[in-house]
């Protein structure tokens, strides 16, 4: 059989910066063949299986390059990593710090999902945190701070000229002491002492405040009789300021509301008395505490670890942010859905032991008149929860009133072993399987919250954030953001993966998916001067998939890269810049170098 040991093009030595020099490889079937790889380019290693294709890419070059990389870390760095072997070969010189993309989904890891092994997750975390908007759990309704340019504009849509005070509570800092009637049992406020009330005002004074404000009527520092008359048992208020209601106020207010905020323990009260114009009197109260204003539940403001379910912040306490938890089975508890009540659908309750229990829930049925001869899957969804919830109100605990029994006898033995027969993993009956906790399911970006945006699939997304409208302001926070996510959705789209919701598991993913995701990162991490060795990465793809593959790592190519490819693919072959033919057989009749060059050239 005639072969060709190397092409006349590759005895034109390149300069050493310029590429990759192997001399000499002998690692496991190789015959002591040189060759060279350029930079910024892509090669592709080709030949029959077992001709020694992956021992030169991976175990030769990629190998050595790791090394070289551990070696350079400090001593005390190296001892946490495993010692890496020199592959047998006398010289490798112009090598990169290499990066190997395996046809192999290595991930165990229960958390890690798409979305967060792209990194876009990371970016997502940070968009809720910045432009997200909560609403409230309970009512529905957005919370937010009352700003003091919102609370200006406003004061000045009300009635033109209208007057009005600006006023913070006066808290003296003193334990209020209760005074109980032994008659009426009344409890009431006292005042605070005279020497705590003294050295207050005179605070007060000398940060500048000269006006009390109680009960419609205002208390100058400046007559100390005045306050002779004020009920300090009473709330007393701190006057401000005294405006009325015109464009030329805005700046007073907005300093006005902004010193209240500071004095008053984040509060401003404006207080608006009745005038000739029939406006009856009445006042608005505002605080910048984050809470919802119809019902005043505080929540905490939106930050990047809330939406992490790796972080204990912002996990859903249930599951602890796995999505799942270690539960009762309903396909264990009912394992034959063709059976009846009196047939035994309930498996538990067919043991001697619990025979009992299975006669009341019989007798239980039959009285509030659900069928017992009818196949379990036949009765109504309201029937069947009502079986397994149970009914208080005829004294019937249900199914899971029967393993809650059982979980305060779990010190027994034979009842541990009895319970694990039907317990199984089943979605956490908090989150939905979301992994968030319910603050952060709150918060919202153009009306999806950060889990139904994972809900989508990588096409979806793209679609989602391409028309995705954010006002000016969160506009330029989030500009950065958005091209960073958009960035890695395009790539993912580019490999083939459009298909894939952003929360799958990455255990659940092929190995070659999880190479493409893998290519999609290093795209995302724009990455200069490394060496990319990959394995087989058209495997599995559909042919008119092939070419977005090419333009991807033509990508890593432009970027400054230099690529290493071991593939069959003839399209793959015919777009590389530099093929390497091994062979011509397999094993010992292999490993030995046919052919170094351009594509043409081998034609």
């Amino acid at each position: 059989m005639a072969t060709i040991e190397i092409i006349p093009e590759s005895t034109v030595a390149r300069p050493e910066q310029e590429s990759i020099r192997v001399r000499g490889a002998r690692v496991h079937n190789l015959k002591n063949i040189s060759v060279e790889i350029p930079h910024n380019a892509i090669t592709v290693v080709t030949g029959v299986s077992g001709s020694g294709k992956s021992s030169l890419a991976f175990d030769t070059i990629y190998a050595e390059g790791q090394r070289r990389y551990v070696e350079s870390l400090s001593a005390y760095a190296r001892q946490f990593l495993e010692r890496m072997e020199k592959p047998d070969v006398d010289e490798i010189s112009g090598i990169a710090p290499a990066v190997a993309i395996r046809q192999k989904n290595s991930t165990r890891n229960p958390r890690s999902n798409v979305a967060t092994a792209t990194e876009i997750y990371d970016y997502l975390r940070l968009l809720f945190a910045r432009c997200g908007q909560t609403f409230c759990i309970k009512c529905g309704a957005q919370v937010r701070k009352d700003s003091p340019d919102e609370i200006a504009t406003r004061i000045l849509s009300l009635a033109h000229g209208r007057r009005f005070y600006v006023l913070h509570q006066l808290r003296i800092a003193a334990p209020a002491a209760a005074a109980v009637s032994k008659r009426s049992i009344k409890r009431t406020v006292a005042a605070p002492p005279p020497d705590v009330l003294r050295q207050a005002l005179l605070d007060l004074q000398k940060r500048g405040f000269n006006r009390l404000y109680q009960d419609g009527r205002i208390h100058e520092f400046s007559t100390p009789e005045t306050l002779l008359d004020v009920d300090f048992s009473k709330p007393v208020y701190v006057l401000v300021d005294r405006l009325a209601v015109n464009a030329e106020s805005r700046a007073r207010l907005v300093d006005s509301i902004e010193i209240c905020y500071r004095e008053g323990q984040g509060e401003a009260i404006l207080e608006f008395a009745a005038d000739s114009a029939g406006n009856p009197a009445e006042r608005l109260s505002f605080n910048e505490r984050f809470e919802c204003k119809n019902d005043g539940t505080l929540y905490q403001e939106p930050e990047p670890r809330l939406f992490s379910f790796n972080n204990p912040y912002g996990a859903c306490p249930r599951c602890q942010g796995f999505g799942n938890t270690i539960d009762f089975d309903l396909n264990l508890v009912v394992p034959d859905p063709s059976k009846s009540l009196d047939d035994g659908a309930i498996e538990p309750w067919t043991k001697p032991r619990y025979r009992v229990l299975f006669q009341e829930a019989k007798k239980w049925a039959r009285g509030r008149g659900i069928p017992t001869n009818v196949p379990w899957r036949q009765l109504t969804a309201e029937q069947r929860r009502l079986i397994l919830d149970g009914d208080p109100q005829n004294d019937y605990k249900g199914v899971k009133g029967f393993f809650t029994w059982l979980e305060r006898k779990k010190y027994k033995l034979h009842v541990r072993v009895f319970l694990s027969r039907f317990r199984g993993y089943a979605t956490c009956p908090e989150c939905g399987g979301t992994r968030l906790r319910a603050e952060a399911r709150a918060v919202r970006v153009a009306e999806k919250a950060i889990t139904e945006v994972c809900k989508l699939t990588v096409k979806e997304a793209r679609v989602f954030f391409s028309a995705l409208q954010l006002s000016e302001g969160h506009l330029k926070i989030a500009d950065r953001i958005l091209e960073e996510i958009r960035t890695r959705l395009q790539f993912l789209d580019e490999v083939g993966l459009d298909y894939l919701s952003l929360d799958r598991l990455t255990s659940t993913l092929s190995g070659g998916e999880s190479q493409r995701i893998q290519l999609a990162t290093s795209l995302g991490s724009h990455l200069v001067g490394a060496l990319y060795v990959l394995d087989e990465p058209s495997i599995g793809l559909h042919p008119r998939d092939t070419q977005r593959l090419i333009d991807i790592l033509k990508s890593l190519r432009d970027l400054g890269n230099t690529v290493l490819v071991v593939e069959h693919d003839p399209d793959t072959i015919q777009a590389a810049d530099c093929v390497i033919d091994l062979g011509p057989g397999a094993g010992e009749l292999g490993g030995k170098l046919l052919f170094a060059g351009s594509y043409p050239a081998m034609l």
